[in-house]
């Protein structure tokens, strides 16, 4: 008798990679799927946040531990055998990180401000913005780091790095997100890209004559929610990069 083995997707991202997993064909599945931890978290040793968060998703709290925890690497290793591809995105770098202290990092993520943990700190942690020279060099680090330990596992990598929209399918124009244009974190984000491309990994780039914000998307409309072309294309490449 034939055993069929589904193909495995390890998804490190967020929303970019995750809602592209329904345009799959349905014997894929997602072996992982690790989501609010930027690189430098990732990457560095494991922190301590005192305190009880006031995030009532379990699925939150989650991602807020793991974060925490650092629990990429491990994830990893207890899940390569399982996966036939990587699929990564730089969405959760968008808002920077905190230093913990002792080498330890979190991201900061919409989740860890809801959670409310960093204001039972006896000291709040520490601010490095995303796109500062200080950020770039400690994410340039981690993500050599990050991106050697999933080479490791001779499973195949790819970067789904489409611009962030600048306009909507609606027809609205200059899109924001936290008060900078859309087109401003394209910019800033092209030396990330950059660099995990000098590290050998295959990334997608889709531009502003593709992208386009979906008024009507499940998550409400954001420069990296997309219309259905968008996603069309990443299945596309996930589908071949695995081929």
């Amino acid at each position: 008798m034939w055993e069929f083995i589904l193909p495995g997707l390890f998804i490190y991202g967020s929303c970019v990679s995750r809602d592209t997993y329904p345009f799959l064909d349905k014997d894929w599945t997602i072996v992982e799927y690790v989501a609010r931890q930027g690189m430098i978290s990732a990457a560095s040793p494991r922190g301590v946040l005192r305190g009880e968060s006031a995030l009532t998703s379990k699925f939150q709290n989650q991602c807020v531990r793991n974060d925490i925890r650092s629990s990429l690497f491990a994830t990893i290793d207890k899940s390569a055998g399982a996966t036939d591809l990587f699929v990564l995105d730089l969405v959760d770098e968008r808002l920077g990180a905190y230093e913990l202290g002792g080498g330890a990092y979190i991201t900061q993520s919409w989740e860890l401000g809801e959670s409310k943990l960093l204001q039972q700190q006896e000291v709040e942690p520490r601010l490095i913005a995303f796109g500062s020279e200080e950020h770039f060099k400690l994410w340039s680090s981690a993500a050599k780091v990050v991106i050697r330990k999933i080479k490791s596992t001779g499973r195949p990598i790819l970067v789904l790095a489409p611009e962030w929209s600048e306009t909507s399918d609606s027809g609205l124009s200059g899109l924001t997100y936290r008060g900078l244009y859309a087109a401003t974190y394209n910019k800033v984000y092209q030396r990330y890209f950059d660099l995990l491309r000098e590290e050998g990994c295959n990334v997608l780039s889709i531009g502003q004559d593709t992208v386009k914000a979906a008024s009507g998307h499940q998550w409400g409309l954001a420069p990296y929610h997309y219309v259905d072309a968008v996603y069309h294309k990443m299945r596309d490449a996930i589908t071949d990069a695995v081929k």
